[in-house]
């Protein structure tokens, strides 16, 4: 996952982290700007690497609150970490499709807390309604700045349109910001580079504009 953030740290002290895996680029760059990354991913027994504003646990993100010690909501996350109160937080999510469910339960207060949300989006089911329900509540308060192609995916059609099935968006909240149209198209040379090393990369340009319009109705 390439993650995009502006440089834009000020206030920020925390950071949530779902999905880890083997890849914690994003997170160690955080921790060395003095962000403590609350960390949580339920696949793996250990991180991969030790800082100590890395702060991780063998959870498991869910939407709705369940019966299970190793799965968690965000709000739930918030409450035991004592960050109920707390604003302008990062949220990186790439939890494998899982990612829907998680933002079609999470409130808009919950949203609102986080000055950036990153996150990754998988696209499988193609007639979804979901989507657009998704990506209204996220535009409602927020507003995308980045978007990037995985190149672990690859060009699916989605009522008629090309779109990455596996699609990094960046977002920044809207509140205390100033927005112009922003006419070039992603990927960003010398910012944006291939996911996979070994394999080639997707030969496909996203306009901010032209993804928002797709899912508008």
């Amino acid at each position: 996952m390439i993650l995009v953030l502006l440089d834009d740290f000020e206030n920020i002290r925390i950071a949530y982290s779902f999905g880890i895996d083997h890849e914690i680029s994003f997170d160690k760059d955080l921790a060395n700007k003095n962000i403590d990354v609350y960390m949580y991913d339920h696949t793996i027994n250990k991180l991969p690497f030790y800082n100590d504003k890395f702060h991780w646990k063998k959870i498991g993100l869910t939407g709705k609150k369940e019966d299970k010690n190793n799965m968690k909501t965000i709000e739930e996350l918030l409450k035991e970490n004592g960050h109920t109160n707390e604003k302008n937080m990062i949220l990186k999510i790439d939890i494998e499709g899982e990612e829907w469910n998680i933002f079609s339960d999470i409130t808009n207060e919950i949203l609102n807390k986080f000055k950036f949300i990153v996150a990754e989006f998988h696209f499988k089911n193609l007639y979804s309604s979901k989507y657009q329900k998704v990506f209204k509540k996220l535009n409602k308060n927020h507003q995308i700045f980045h978007l990037h192609c995985n190149n672990a995916g690859s060009i699916i059609k989605f009522d008629g349109y090309n779109i990455c099935n596996a699609l990094e968006i960046s977002y920044i909240l809207k509140e205390n910001n100033t927005f112009q149209k922003f006419n070039d198209i992603f990927p960003v040379t010398n910012l944006d580079y291939k996911n996979s090393k070994d394999r080639l990369d997707i030969n496909f340009f996203l306009n901010i504009y032209h993804f928002e319009n797709i899912f508008q109705n």
